[in-house]
């Protein structure tokens, strides 16, 4: 973790953003305990501007307060996980269909050229390499939707499920799956098929909430 020296840059709002990327990181897991006394010390401020960082972060879902236990890194059940890749499936059909609408045409060579690359780190199975320009082509999607509501709720959505989706990327052919599921949402949206796109890329997250559900709660029906 981050060690810093100066309290006067360690404002609740700082505080907050450092403990979020913790979180997302996975150096806090689902369900750990945050101890105000130890967070004071981290970051050398009192602890009412821990407690007004960990308000906000309560705020987000991403930690949860418990009256007389304590507070804990938020860790949703199984239901809450499954309904929370549903919604995120939505928004990023949103985005791609309004990218599909409004992507100028230097943004849409853009996106070829990230899937290309990915698609050469997918058959490398470089790992790495792929999560990097994964997550930098579904940007571009949000950025090319030209609707900052939409984006803002999609990476609460992708926060709040960072510490669980990881993994799934651990599965064998999982590089080379999301990668074919990508290359119908880039060819629907270079293409300016706003239906095509926003189903391609519902069909994506489907796929890998399939994965991850897999990982989470093992093969078999759903509740």
């Amino acid at each position: 973790m981050e060690q810093t020296h100066s309290r006067a840059v360690n404002t609740p709002e700082r505080i907050r953003a450092l403990i979020e990327r913790d979180i997302a990181e996975g150096v806090l897991r689902p369900g750990v305990p945050l101890d105000e006394k130890a967070l004071a010390a981290r970051f050398e401020v009192s602890r009412t501007p821990i407690r007004e960082a960990l308000l906000m972060l309560a705020a987000r879902k991403l930690v949860a307060i418990v009256p007389r236990a304590g507070t804990f890194v938020y860790k949703p059940d199984a239901a809450e996980l499954i309904a929370l890749l549903e919604y995120l499936g939505e928004l990023e059909g949103v985005a791609a269909r309004l990218a599909a609408q409004r992507m100028s045409a230097a943004q849409r060579d853009e996106l070829g050229a990230l899937h290309e690359r990915a698609s050469a780190q997918a058959g490398d199975n470089d790992r790495p390499g792929y999560e990097e320009t994964n997550l930098a082509l579904h940007q571009l999607i949000y950025a090319g939707s030209g609707n900052t509501i939409v984006r803002d709720e999609i990476e609460d959505a992708r926060l709040r499920l960072a510490n669980f989706r990881r993994n799934v990327f651990d599965q064998p052919g999982r590089l080379r799956v999301s990668c074919a599921e990508h290359d119908a949402v880039v060819r629907a949206i270079r293409a300016g098929d706003g239906e095509a796109a926003a189903q391609a890329m519902r069909d994506h997250i489907i796929g890998k909430g399939k994965a991850f559900a897999d990982l989470v709660l093992g093969p078999g029906p759903r509740p």
